[in-house]
């Protein structure tokens, strides 16, 4: 009888702590620093994944100029700058390989600045996006789309692969004066039906638009501000 009380009790905690996520948590990080207007508006790259099942939009302000700011973006991701964010979860997951070991650079890297079209960025081993557009100190897409059965990427039509992930990862940065800017991030996730596929993009997406996106963002106005010497 005590067993099946705790199992009662910690199956309760896990419906309160869901739907205070849901109801809470969820709405919020979803739209974290952005406001109204950058949430309803459109962004390059929203065409790329027409109709998402999953979607946030974030935003910070940076007292640096877009130029002050853009090479820290040019230069993230695994094996490269790292992502300025919870190093440790990195290093816990076997997934810390940076370009100044296992913490994200805290300098510009003059070799990692040449990012062009074309170009792949890791989020991590085994998950690659491709910059399919790029504006420097104003825009950057990236954009993973592949086929999970065949691991090759495919072109949108009425007809799509059985099992797929279609991911938009958009970051827009713009001037707000001379002295300071604006980087909004949009995600945009789209799968293929079924339960797996959803936990495959729905978990990671919202464990990004909760804890580390966020601080992505944090990591690179700190960054920007104290090359800026704000």
């Amino acid at each position: 009888m005590m067993i099946l009380e705790i199992a009662g009790i910690l199956v309760a905690a896990m419906v309160i702590v869901l739907v205070v996520y849901l109801a809470v948590l969820r709405p919020r990080s979803h739209r974290w620093g952005a406001t109204d207007a950058e949430v309803r508006g459109s962004l390059p790259g929203d065409e790329l994944v027409p109709t998402p099942k999953v979607e946030y939009t974030q935003a910070i302000t940076i007292n640096a100029p877009p130029e002050e700011v853009w090479p820290w973006l040019a230069q993230i991701g695994y094996g490269r700058a790292g992502w300025y964010t919870y190093d440790w979860f990195y290093k816990l997951t076997g997934s810390a390989d940076f370009y100044d070991g296992d913490r994200s650079a805290e300098r510009i890297i003059p070799e990692l600045q040449d990012l062009k079209v074309g170009d792949t960025i890791d989020l991590a081993r085994g998950m690659s996006f491709e910059a399919v557009s790029l504006e420097p100190n104003r825009l950057l897409v990236l954009l993973a789309r592949v086929d999970l059965d065949s691991g090759e990427s495919f072109e949108l039509s009425d007809t799509m692969p059985a099992n797929y992930i279609n991911i938009s990862w958009v970051y827009a940065l713009e001037e707000v004066d001379e002295n300071s800017s604006r980087l909004v991030v949009r995600w945009h996730g789209d799968t293929g039906p079924g339960l797996g596929n959803a936990l495959a993009i729905n978990v990671p997406a919202e464990g990004g638009a909760l804890i580390m996106q966020p601080k992505l963002l944090k990591g690179i106005k700190a960054r920007a501000e104290a090359a800026g010497g704000q």
